[in-house]
């Protein structure tokens, strides 16, 4: 299930740590990907996430800002906008381009199901909103 950050997967009791959380979060940008680059297109054996508005200029950890990336291409585009590193690469795409531009698109959210824990952890009620 890919949701929209780390902390949805604690707030819809899919982990019950921030560590799986994250773990949860980033295998379901991969499988959103099929382990593919975003960049590129490869398949490799250590696929990582980047942050397409680099951290390092204000991007944010949230589902619209990370994708699944080869390791060469997030080391080689590093702190670099996007816009301007994929653009110069000789393995640009414009279908890639269009599926980058698609993810960084706004996406409405549909209902969410808040659990509220009571002791150990346990769900004890829910609230939709």
């Amino acid at each position: 299930m890919l949701l929209s950050s780390p902390d949805e997967y604690l707030y819809q009791l899919q982990a019950n740590n921030k560590a799986d959380a994250i773990r949860l979060w980033r295998k379901a940008i991969k499988e959103a990907w099929n382990n593919c680059c975003a960049y590129c297109g490869q398949n490799k054996d250590q696929m990582t996430i980047d942050h397409i508005l680099p951290q390092a200029l204000g991007g944010t950890d949230e589902l619209m800002n990370v994708v699944c990336c080869c390791e060469d291409c997030n080391r080689d585009k590093s702190h670099t906008e996007v816009e301007i590193w994929y653009f110069q690469q000789y393995f640009f795409s414009q279908e890639r381009w269009d599926k980058l531009e698609d993810w960084r698109t706004p996406k409405k959210d549909g209902t969410k199901k808040r659990y509220i824990r009571g002791k150990n952890g346990t769900p004890t009620r829910s609230i939709v909103q």
